[in-house]
């Protein structure tokens, strides 16, 4: 799998952009979301065993065990308005873990699982969302 960036195709207000940082405080990591005022313009996101991409529950599950803690999958950030994800995950699936058709497969999965939460964010928050397409490569 490539770690790449990903634009989320969404130009965002600074007044935007605090309410979505408080609503991800509020949600907090149990929900997927944490954001610090010390790192004011990142929102990290956290992949869940009970909603990760299917295909992706071997590597939500954390120190080694299937279902544990959250796993800090990506970030969003500021970027002056012009939002993207990073993708933090640590350690990616890739052969011989994962064949190279699967590999492809994650990888899209993944990159559509990052948008459906930005916009799970933004209704969270309740700030109407526009969607402006599919995720694209920074």
């Amino acid at each position: 799998m490539e770690k790449r960036d990903l634009n989320l195709g969404v130009p965002v207000t600074g007044p935007q952009w605090e309410i979505v940082s408080r609503t991800a405080h509020e949600l907090g990591v149990g929900q997927g979301f944490e954001w610090r005022p010390q790192a004011c313009h990142e929102i990290e996101v956290y992949m869940r065993a009970e909603d990760c991409p299917k295909g992706w529950e071997n590597w939500v599950a954390g120190d080694g065990k299937y279902g544990a803690e959250p796993v800090r999958a990506a970030t969003f950030i500021w970027n002056d308005g012009d939002p993207y994800a990073r993708n933090d995950l640590t350690i990616l699936p890739e052969p011989p873990n994962v064949l190279p058709q699967d590999d492809v497969k994650l990888q899209a999965m993944y990159e559509k699982w990052v948008h459906h939460e930005w916009q799970r964010l933004w209704h969270e928050s309740g700030i109407p969302y526009v969607d402006a397409g599919n995720v694209t490569q920074v």
